[in-house]
């Protein structure tokens, strides 16, 4: 039975974990510089885990070299990427001055290059039972002085800005500076202190593991809790615990090819959970991407109903003066007038009504919405602010020569319990839009008890009808039907305004048309008995 090798259990799981994290922060914004160093760095880490691992547990000279050559060059890049990114965290676009790209980056190659030839280390000595020593050449004094500095310019890059900064920046700092200290807290302990005073290099292997703090407080810090979604941190988990499982699976295997088809196995495992990660990052940024657009909406939404109520208001107050002074010129209160400017006063009272249902229409609309209006509810007949209704707008109808009847058959139950003010304003839209789109034939309004209980008001007319997908939307805010003319006309609130009401009134609403039929407007109420 396979013993379980529980060193490389942790590297595995290390290893799986860096990436994981690492692809998870380029994923969020792959245009953030600060974002891909941190891909890299974690890459680089996870390489350099490995290669510690395979260095302790190779006993071949030639091989053994390679191997801690291989440490200290992915150990180059990774103080490098670590000051880089120190250097520009947390921005998301920066431009390297020349001294970084054009001296600092060439000597991290030139060293790097350095470290994989016997000038870093002239041979690595075997013996039975004890760890790999390797001798270091004159190249590692060129090694410490670039990678040292590296990370001490690093720290000191580091507690500045964590002392400058303020707010959520400054938590920042703080996070990624508790990681590093972590990191290289363990690494002087256990990579360190244990090898050289105490003369044991078992925790050496685990090496990846000591990366875990860093990788991960600065995975925190950049994502700056945006990334810690519950579905996204579930995915996480699922993922890892998945790739933990494959990998000791490799680590238990007997045989060559169990470990090859299982390593394929992990592989395939962690590149999946990788696209899975990325897929569920995706889905919840486009949705939170979608509340914000949500919000912009209602806030544009409200900013057009403030500006629109504004506006209806300014425009209020000179269309009332001028329907009154039209009004008394028609009355004879400034003398007689001849009959042909009467009938154009007329008509210019008329139109000045109907911008008034208008201005009324904007301002009410945004009261009814925001529940800012008040229904002074009784009881009231229907039949009298039908009759009203029917005679303001009798002498309209006529001048367009229309056939213009109320019909209210006997004994019809009318008693309702609304706003009296706001059902005339309903039958008025309804009556209004019948008269203004018929050209000729007949506007009825026509009262009856469908069922017991209730009243219905039909105004029917011979104009140019609706279509089926056009009284679908009819009801809707600012919709307007377009007219036989391919015009439209109004502002599209009247029949919204009527829903609105009918509803607040307990009753319901619709219209039966046809395109060239006509059309018949409705609503029905409850009937409230007398007492």
């Amino acid at each position: 039975m396979p013993v379980l090798n529980l060193d490389l259990l942790a590297l595995g799981i290390a290893v799986a974990a860096i990436s994981i994290l690492g692809f998870i922060i380029y994923f969020s914004n792959r245009k953030s510089v600060t974002n891909r160093l941190f891909l890299l760095f974690t890459i680089v880490s996870a390489l350099w885990g490995i290669a510690n691992y395979i260095s302790y547990k190779i006993f071949d000279p030639v091989f053994g070299a390679l191997s801690v050559r291989l440490v200290m060059f992915f150990a180059v890049y990774q103080a490098g990427l670590f000051f880089l990114l120190t250097y520009i965290f947390p921005q998301e676009k920066y431009k390297f001055s020349k001294l970084v790209k054009f001296i600092y980056v060439p000597v991290l190659f030139v060293v790097s290059v350095i470290t994989l030839t016997p000038l870093m280390y002239s041979e690595v000595i075997i013996k039975e039972g004890v760890t790999p020593q390797p001798i270091p050449a004159p190249g590692m004094g060129l090694f410490a002085i670039v990678a040292v500095s590296s990370v001490i310019a690093g720290l000191i890059i580091l507690i500045k800005r964590l002392i400058s900064s303020k707010g959520n920046a400054r938590l920042q700092f703080v996070f990624l500076l508790l990681g590093v200290l972590m990191m290289f807290g363990f690494i002087l302990v256990f990579n360190f202190l244990f090898t050289t005073v105490f003369d044991n290099s078992s925790f050496v292997p685990l090496s990846g593991i000591f990366m875990l703090p860093f990788v991960f407080f600065t995975f925190y810090a950049i994502s700056r809790h945006e990334l810690l979604n519950v579905k996204i941190i579930g995915t996480e988990v699922v993922t890892v615990l998945l790739i933990i499982l494959s990998f000791a699976e490799v680590v238990l295997s007997s045989s060559f090819g169990e470990i090859f088809f299982r390593s394929g196995v992990f592989i395939a495992l962690l590149v999946v959970g990788i696209l899975l990660i990325r897929s569920v990052i995706r889905e919840v940024r486009q949705r939170e991407q979608l509340q914000l657009l949500n919000k912009r909406l209602e806030d544009l939404d409200k900013q057009k109903d403030e500006f629109v109520s504004m506006a209806a208001h300014e425009l209020r107050s000179p269309l009332t003066a001028i329907k009154g002074y039209v009004s008394m010129i028609i009355e004879g209160d400034t003398g007689d007038i001849p009959e042909k400017a009467r009938q154009f006063l007329a008509d210019a009272m008329a139109v000045t009504d109907r911008l008034v249902r208008l201005v009324n229409n904007m301002l009410n609309v945004s009261r009814i919405e925001e529940g800012r209006i008040v229904y002074q509810m009784e009881e009231t007949s229907l039949i009298r602010a039908i009759q009203e209704t029917y005679y303001s707008f009798r002498v309209e109808a006529e001048r367009k020569k229309l056939d213009f009847k109320l019909v209210v058959p006997n004994g019809l139950e009318d008693n309702v319990k609304v706003d009296p003010d706001r059902i005339r304003e309903v039958i008025s839209n309804f009556v209004s839009n019948a008269i203004k789109f018929t050209e000729k034939g007949k506007v009825n309004i026509v009262m009856s008890n469908p069922i017991p209980g209730f009243v219905k008001v039909e105004v029917v007319d011979t104009g140019p009808g609706i279509s089926k997908e056009e009284q679908s939307r009819l009801f809707q805010k600012f919709y307007r039907a377009e007219s036989t003319s391919g015009k439209t006309f109004g502002t599209g609130l009247g029949l919204y305004i009527t829903k609105l009401l009918i509803e607040k009134f307990g009753g319901t609403q619709g219209l039966n048309s046809e395109p060239d039929k006509g059309s018949n407007f409705w609503f029905e109420l409850p009937v409230v008995k007398k007492v």
